[in-house]
C-alpha cells in the first residue's frame, strides 16, 4: 500500500537467525533472534539458489514445506530491489522475498525490539 520507505533500514537483523515462523489466518510472521518481527499479509517467496521452493499467500498458505529451510539460518544481507520488494539473504543460498503486493491495503508491519526504533508499516 505505502511502498518501502526510501530510508528503510533493516540492518538490525544482519547476523541474526530466523528462529520462528508463525502463521495466522491472514498473515505470516517472521521472528528474528535480534528481536525484530515482520508480520506479512502480502506474498512471501522462498528461493534457494535462484529457484523458488515455497510461496506464501493469504489465499493458499504455504505452497510447500520448503520454507522450513529458513529456520535457524543467519541473515547475511538485506536488499531492496524496488519499492515493492524486500529480499532477506541467508546462508545456504536462501532468500526470503517479502512482497508489498497490495495497492489498497497494508502488506506488512515491522516491529523492533523494545521500541528501539519506530514500527514500519508498508
Amino acid at each position: 500500500m505505502y511502498g518501502i520507505p526510501e530510508n528503510f533500514d533493516l540492518s538490525i537483523i544482519l547476523g541474526s537467525d530466523l528462529n520462528m515462523i508463525s502463521q495466522g489466518r491472514y498473515d505470516v510472521q517472521f521472528s528474528f533472534d535480534a528481536g525484530a518481527t515482520i508480520c506479512l499479509q502480502g506474498m512471501a517467496s522462498v528461493l534457494q539458489r535462484g529457484t523458488e521452493i515455497a510461496v506464501w499467500s493469504e489465499e493458499n498458505n504455504w505452497s510447500s514445506l520448503g520454507f522450513q529451510k529458513l529456520f535457524n539460518q543467519s541473515v547475511e544481507s538485506v536488499l531492496l530491489p524496488n519499492t515493492r520488494l524486500i529480499e532477506i539473504h541467508f546462508k545456504n543460498d536462501l532468500v526470503l522475498q517479502l512482497h508489498d503486493s497490495s495497492e489498497q491495503y497494508e502488506s506488512m508491519q515491522i516491529y523492533y525490539p523494545n521500541d528501539s526504533l519506530p514500527s514500519v508499516i508498508i
